[in-house]
């Protein structure tokens, strides 16, 4: 799977990075803002179209993919002669072009998401990123809830799965530093470890507590509680 967002979906500015992108006429498009309307995203409403920041190519959705989000364009550009006094111009209506679509095994972003995302930190840009990430990868190694920050790690061994849960919130004291004080309490969070056959058994290390668990045929599902901000589940395995 392949995810490609703005400048990286055309080579040397030009071509088409991809043979079997989801979009087709990719372009660079005039400078001003548009908005997006997101498409089956959870979490975030289809009547609520959200700005977007930076720069963007122009696309249209080939048949059969998915689109996640379109281009929502202003009642128009501001100029010398139009004026809103707003920062920018209310969006009008969706229009033919898209901004995030997922094909077979690719997924296509015309807008900066990432740098836009690290910029303003807007959610509903994590929320589209991580509704193309669920279509390109729709059966991934683990699956946990809990908290947003949570971190995740998998590592196969000779004997089993190691997965390695890390919830600690990080709080910006200096301009350009992020520290790390306490841990967050993880409380009863969802796992899911894909796995084809049952397990023989499920741990929570280094406490070496028996975890109850369910296993459907594709995952192990089990439930972590832990209050140190770590938590490492030990799957053993054939």
């Amino acid at each position: 799977a392949v995810l490609l967002v703005g400048a990286a979906l055309l080579r040397n500015g030009t071509e088409p990075a991809l043979p079997d992108l989801p979009v087709e006429g990719l372009a660079p498009a005039p400078a001003g803002e548009v908005f997006l309307a997101c498409e089956g995203v959870p979490g975030v409403p289809e009547d609520f179209p959200v700005i977007s920041h930076g720069s963007r190519l122009t696309a249209q959705a080939l048949p059969g993919s998915d689109v996640l989000a379109r281009v929502v364009a202003p009642y128009f550009p501001r100029s010398w002669d139009r004026f809103c006094g707003h920062s920018y111009t209310p969006p009008a209506d969706p229009t033919d072009e898209v901004a995030v679509v997922v094909g077979d095994g690719v997924a296509a972003v015309t807008v900066p998401l990432l740098e836009a995302f690290h910029e303003h930190g807007l959610e509903t840009y994590r929320q589209l990123l991580g509704a193309a990430l669920d279509r390109l990868l729709p059966d991934p190694l683990v699956r946990a809830g809990g908290p947003v920050h949570l971190e995740t790690t998998v590592q196969r061994t000779a004997a089993g799965t190691v997965v390695h849960l890390v919830s600690f919130v990080p709080s910006r004291e200096t301009p350009e530093l992020d520290l790390v004080h306490d841990p967050f309490p993880l409380v009863d969070v969802p796992v899911a470890v894909r796995l084809a056959a049952a397990p023989r058994s499920v741990r929570l290390q280094p406490a070496g507590r028996e975890l109850a668990w369910e296993h459907d045929g594709e995952y192990v599902h089990v439930r972590v509680t832990t209050g140190d901000g770590h938590a490492m589940i030990v799957v053993e395995h054939d």
